[in-house]
């Protein structure tokens, strides 16, 4: 088989277990779903009554009703049960989710966190492999092996202010995947997608350290421009099959997909604007068989990443 079109025996063999896995979830999720039902009735009580008081205290406000009471109180209690009604409306579906994710994460092989503030974010940064941000976020933390292959995987949000007044903007939103590559970089080699002449000028990535690689592919680099400390090593790194892969995985998850290569580490930052773990709405209902099957997809998909690029092997191709 080609490397255009790379087995996937162990993720294959690891979903064989999902009616299992649904087997053994179902009656917690039942459990979970008989709250949710009084949960999101009382939750959606307070969320109505909450935006009541709000509405009336901005009539005491602006002088539109009289009670003698003043109007930041209703603002106050009414901001309170708002946020206590949204709280209990998705507590169920939280739980539920985060419940899921660890079960699936477990049929393949794999641990599940909900909170990822441990993952190694610094080595993406070191590698500039993320824009500028003034906060952060990192959700769903996902790691262990992948055929033989480590892998620990983020669901990160960056946010930039603009501004003094202005609201934060999205400046990334997507997976961040760390894995082992077979050769070890004694240098720092970027691939990120190619912004034309100007575009990569701007970017900023070309210092008196690192200087653009010239490649062999033309297809390659008019999908991506490499930069590299080591511009001999850079192309040790980067053989024919190695960027036939990178554009397969490129072709598989569309997006902007940013690479590094640091040790003997692999770097894939995914800037494609989605959550990749949900939870479930607060009016799913949770003992829908669907609620497994897409995380289940997704932990697939991202262990699609070894397969593709072949990182379980040893060959220096």
């Amino acid at each position: 088989m080609g490397d255009g079109d790379p087995a996937r025996p162990a993720v294959a063999d690891r979903m064989a277990g999902l009616d299992d896995q649904w087997r053994a979830l179902a009656p917690e999720l039942g459990r979970i779903e008989r709250w949710r039902l009084l949960l999101v009735g009382i939750g959606g009580l307070l969320a109505v009554l909450g935006v009541g008081l709000l509405v009336w205290g901005l009539g005491e406000f602006v002088g539109a009703v009289r009670s003698g009471f003043p109007w930041a109180a209703y603002v106050v209690v009414g901001s309170l049960t708002t946020s206590l009604g949204r709280t209990m409306l998705g507590s169920p579906a939280r739980r539920a989710g985060k419940l899921i994710r660890r079960r699936v994460a477990g049929c393949l092989g794999l641990s599940y966190q909900r909170d990822a503030r441990r993952f190694p974010i610094d080595s993406f940064e070191r590698n500039d492999l993320l824009p500028g941000h003034s906060t952060r976020r990192l959700d769903d933390l996902v790691f262990g092996e992948v055929s033989g292959v480590p892998l620990i995987f983020c669901d990160a949000t960056l946010l930039q202010a603009r501004g003094r007044n202005r609201k934060p903007s999205q400046v990334f939103r997507g997976p961040l995947v760390i894995s082992r590559f077979p050769k070890r970089a004694r240098g720092r080699t970027l691939v990120v997608p190619d912004g034309g002449a100007i575009g990569n000028f701007f970017r900023g990535l070309q210092d008196e350290h690192r200087r653009r690689v010239a490649l062999e592919s033309p297809e390659f680099e008019r999908v991506f421009a490499v930069y590299s400390t080591d511009q001999v090593e850079a192309r040790y790194l980067l053989t024919p099959t190695v960027m036939e892969r990178l554009l397969a995985l490129r072709r598989r998850f569309p997006g902007r997909m940013t690479v590094a290569f640091d040790g003997h580490e692999f770097l894939l930052a995914l800037d494609d604007r989605r959550d990749w773990f949900p939870d479930p709405g607060p009016f799913r209902r949770l003992t829908d068989p669907t609620l497994v099957r897409e995380p289940l997809e997704e932990l697939a998909r991202l262990a699609e990443i070894v397969e593709i690029l072949r990182l379980n092997l040893d060959s220096r191709a």
